[in-house]
């Protein structure tokens, strides 16, 4: 708090007798929060980054620096590619921090911020990065770190680059890459006060943005084994497709092959056939640029077909002809995913509850043969994910 001291004087003055009787009292008064205070307390509101070069290739480090911010900022993807100068130099909106992001090498990144206030000035952060590695996922985390760091830092005041230090940036960027102009006008590259900032508006093609789809699809294999009583350990392999939402929702659904399998129900041996087919919902513990947990539950299908042969020598039995098989079940399954860019290997474990289990039985003979109404089982699987927004 800004303490100020406060005097007032009141002066009583008795008029009599020739006299004049003066008191001073002294106060101390707190004045509240300043207007500056106030607006550096409001949490970041909106970020718009743009890629350019390499780093236009990398499909998850948008994901990366939006992970980093909190739920109440938006961050949006720009719908721009090129290094624009004017933009740089003339940010539209005062409650958005703009950040392109430029790899100008193999080994070396370069990230522009800028802010426009509401009294019409801008202020500007240049930072310049080493990758030592590249840009695999450690180089993309730690681009990420340090747009998100530099973000929060322009945001807050605390750290700041001169107008003539961007625009000598600018300059040196020209001969690595050309810039666009969007006017053949007169040179912007002049020194200036931050206060000619917003001297020029923004062209209107710069009211046009891409939002990055808060969905990300995937594709994949697996294959799966289960326990279910007489028929004995089930295998199947297939493939799945899903869609995750702001990467802590799924939905996938999955189709597979029954690899066909004997078991035994004497005197006979049942062969059977068939698919399944499957519809999950889950949650997902974080993105996926690192390991996460995924828990689903959901519903199932076994589609086969059994077909009973006898192999005793039994007067009395006789093979039944062959029996198609429809048996529902619901399901829940937890697994781990290792990421390996955009693609992913998972093992998990499941368990189906049958709502219909399937009878064997030989004529002729007492008794029968029934599936499990309880079905453990473990799964293998490879995916690869992908955004379906445009870049």
């Amino acid at each position: 708090m800004i303490a100020a001291r406060a005097w007032r004087r009141l002066v009583f003055c008795c008029c009599g007798a020739g006299s004049c009787c003066a008191f001073v009292q002294t106060a101390r008064a707190t004045s509240g929060p300043s207007v500056n205070e106030a607006a550096l307390s409001a949490p970041l509101t909106r970020v718009e980054i743009a890629t350019i070069g390499d780093v236009e290739r990398d499909p998850l480090l948008f994901e990366r620096i939006r992970s980093l911010f909190p739920e109440q900022t938006t961050v949006v993807l720009s719908a721009h590619h090129q290094l624009d100068q004017r933009a740089v130099l003339l940010p539209q909106h005062a409650d958005t921090v703009y950040i392109w992001i430029r790899v100008t090498e193999r080994s070396a990144a370069r990230v522009y911020l800028t802010l426009a206030e509401q009294d019409g000035q801008a202020r500007y952060l240049f930072r310049e990065i080493r990758l030592d590695s590249g840009l695999d996922e450690v180089g993309g985390e730690t681009l990420a770190q340090v747009a998100h760091s530099s973000a929060q830092a322009l945001w807050l005041r605390e750290q700041q680059s001169s107008r003539e230090a961007l625009v000598d940036a600018l300059a040196r960027e020209a001969q690595h890459a050309p810039l666009s102009s969007p006017a053949p006008t007169a040179p912007l590259l002049v020194p200036a006060s931050v206060s000619t900032a917003h001297d020029s508006p923004e062209p209107a093609r710069r009211s046009a943005q891409s939002k990055a789809s808060p969905v990300r699809l995937g594709i994949g294999v697996s294959g799966s084994t289960h326990s279910s009583g007489t028929e004995g350990f089930l295998q199947e392999v297939g493939g799945f497709f899903g869609l995750e939402y702001r990467g802590r929702l799924s939905l996938r659904a999955k189709v597979s092959y029954l690899v066909p399998t004997d078991f035994g129900v004497p005197p006979a041996r049942v062969h059977l056939t068939g698919a399944t087919g499957e519809l999950r919902a889950g949650w997902l513990s974080n993105d996926a640029t690192r390991l996460r947990v995924r828990l689903e539950a959901g519903l199932g299908a076994l589609l086969g077909r059994a077909q009973s042969s006898i192999i005793d020598d039994e007067p009395k039995a006789h093979a039944l002809p062959a029996q198609d098989i429809q048996r529902p079940y619901a399901l829940a399954a937890a697994g781990l995913e290792w990421p390996f860019g955009p693609a992913w290997v998972a093992a998990g474990v499941d368990l189906r509850v049958p709502l219909r289990t399937t009878s064997y039985e030989v004529a002729g003979q007492m008794g029968a043969s029934t599936s499990a109404s309880v079905c453990p089982g473990g799964s293998l699987e490879i995916g690869f994910g992908f955004d379906p927004a445009p870049r």
